[in-house]
C-alpha cells in the first residue's frame, strides 16, 4: 500500500496497526495520538502554584500523570485541611489525559520544511529534560531521505523512513517501537528501585 499524501492519514494508519500489535499492556501503558506531555514547569511562590506546560505528541505510549476527567484548572495537592500546592496546566484546551511518556513517535512527511524539523527536535529536547528515559522516534513517510533530517533532528533516539504502508515495511517499525517501550520501562524501573 502506498503512502498517503496526508501526514494525519499515515499517522492514524500506523497508530491503528500499533494498537492491533500492542504489547504495551505488559508495561501497563496506553497508546494514543495528540497526548499532552509536560515539557516545562515553574513554581510561582506568590500563588503557591506550579505551572506545567505541555506539548501534544503525534503518537504517545504513556501512563497517565493526570486523568482526563479531572479539572485541569483546579488540581490541588493538599494535606488534611491545608492546600500545599495548586497545579495549573498550560496549553491544554480540552479534557484529555496528561501523559508520562515512555515512547514518543513524531511523524513527518519526507518533504517537511527545516523549521518544522527544528521545532520537533527542540520539543524533544525539552521533554527529555523532564523525562530522560523517554525514547523518541521520528517516523518519516516517503522515499526521500534528505540528509538534513539527520543533522537537524539530533535529539531523536531513532529516525525511521517508511516508504510504504505494507506489513512488510510496518512490522519491523512496530517491533522497534515495542523494543523501545521495553528499554524506557526498564530505565524507569531501574531508577525507581534506588
Amino acid at each position: 500500500m502506498e503512502i498517503f499524501d496526508d501526514e494525519n492519514k499515515n499517522r492514524d494508519y500506523i497508530l491503528e496497526k500499533l494498537k492491533n500489535y500492542d504489547k504495551s499492556e505488559t508495561y501497563n501503558c496506553l497508546i494514543e495520538k495528540e497526548i499532552p506531555v509536560p515539557y516545562r514547569q515553574i513554581y510561582i511562590p506568590d500563588r503557591n502554584s506550579m505551572e506545567i506546560w505541555c506539548f501534544k505528541q503525534d503518537i504517545c505510549i504513556y501512563r497517565k500523570l493526570f486523568d482526563k476527567n479531572i479539572d485541569k484548572n483546579n488540581v490541588v495537592i493538599s494535606s488534611g485541611d491545608k492546600s500545599l500546592l495548586k497545579i495549573d496546566f498550560e496549553n491544554i484546551k480540552k479534557k484529555e489525559d496528561v501523559g508520562m511518556p515512555f515512547v514518543i513517535i513524531e511523524t513527518k512527511m519526507a518533504k517537511t520544511n527545516t523549521h518544522e524539523l527544528l521545532a520537533s527536535s527542540e520539543k524533544i529536547r525539552m521533554i527529555k529534560s523532564i523525562f530522560p528515559y523517554c525514547k523518541c522516534i521520528l517516523l518519516v513517510f516517503g522515499d526521500l531521505q534528505p540528509p538534513r533530517i539527520y543533522r537537524i533532528c539530533s535529539q531523536f533516539d531513532e529516525i525511521i523512513f517508511l516508504s510504504k504502508l505494507d506489513d512488510h515495511y510496518i512490522i519491523p517499525v512496530i517491533s522497534k517501537i515495542i523494543n523501545e517501550i521495553g528499554k524506557a520501562y526498564y530505565n524507569v524501573t531501574l531508577v525507581a528501585s534506588f
